[in-house]
C-alpha cells in the first residue's frame, strides 16, 4: 500500500485582482482628499502669518511716521515740510523727542531730513543727518549722504494697493468738517499744518485679505 502524502495547502489570503482595482481609486481619493487638507490648512496658516506680519508692520509703520511728522521741527522759522505728494512726503524733524523751545531748553540733537516714497507697493523710507547739533544749529549743516530706501511695509510683497497714501490740510482744512485736504500740486509746503495718512494693505492669493489702517497727524508748531 502506497504511504499516503499530505496535502499541503497554500494559504489562499490576500487581495484578488478585482479587489485591487476596486481598492486602489477609493486608496487615492482617500490619499487626495488628505493632501488637500493638509495644503490648504499650510496655505491658511501661511496667509494668516503673512497677514499678521503686514499689520503689525502697516501700524508701526504708522506710529513711526506720525510720532515723526509730529514732531517737526527746524529751528529758524523755515517750513519743516520741503515736499509733499500723493504718495511722498519729505520733511525735517529731530532724531530725538523733541521739548519745548520756548520756556524752557530743548534736549541736544542733530536733525534728519526723513523720506518716505511708495515704490511697487511697498513703503519705503531713508533719512540724512547733520553734522551739527542743537544749538550749535541752526544754521544746519547737512552731511549730504541720504541713507539706502529700506521697505518699512511690505519688505516681502507689493502689499500696498492704493496710491493715494498722503493728504495735506492747512488751517482751513483742519478746522472745516469734514477736513477738506489741499490739490495738489502742493506749491507752497510751509502751509501744511496737518497730514493724513491711509495704507491700504493687502495679502496675496486667492482669498486674500485687505485692511486699512489711517491716521491724520497735526504738525506741532515751533516753539509748542
Amino acid at each position: 500500500m502506497r504511504g499516503l502524502r499530505p496535502h499541503l495547502r497554500r494559504d489562499q489570503s490576500g487581495l484578488t485582482i478585482v479587489e485591487l482595482l476596486i481598492a486602489m481609486p477609493l486608496m487615492l481619493i482617500v490619499v487626495g482628499g488628505l493632501t488637500l487638507t493638509i495644503s490648504t490648512i499650510t496655505r491658511w496658516g501661511t496667509q494668516t502669518q503673512e497677514e499678521g506680519t503686514l499689520q503689525t508692520e502697516a501700524r508701526a509703520a504708522t506710529t513711526r511716521l506720525a510720532a515723526e511728522i509730529r514732531g517737526t521741527f527746524v529751528g529758524d522759522g523755515t517750513a519743516p515740510v520741503i515736499s509733499a505728494t500723493a504718495n511722498t512726503i519729505t520733511f525735517d524733524t529731530p532724531d530725538t523727542a523733541a521739548t519745548r523751545v520756548s520756556g524752557g531748553t530743548m534736549t541736544s540733537f542733530h536733525l534728519l531730513q526723513v523720506s518716505y516714497r511708495l515704490q511697487s507697493g511697498t513703503l519705503q523710507r531713508r533719512y540724512r543727518s547733520t553734522t551739527n547739533v542743537y544749538p550749535a544749529g541752526p544754521p544746519w549743516t547737512w552731511s549730504g549722504t541720504w541713507s539706502p530706501w529700506v521697505t518699512i511695509v511690505g519688505a516681502n510683497s507689493r502689499a500696498i494697493q492704493n496710491t493715494d497714501l498722503f493728504t495735506y490740510f492747512d488751517d482751513s482744512g483742519v478746522q472745516s468738517s469734514p477736513p477738506t485736504p489741499l490739490s495738489f500740486p502742493i506749491t507752497d509746503p510751509g502751509g501744511i499744518v496737518a497730514v493724513g495718512l491711509k495704507l491700504k494693505v493687502g495679502t496675496g492669493g486667492t482669498q486674500g485679505t485687505t485692511f486699512t489702517v489711517a491716521d491724520t497727524i497735526a504738525i506741532r508748531g515751533e516753539g509748542s
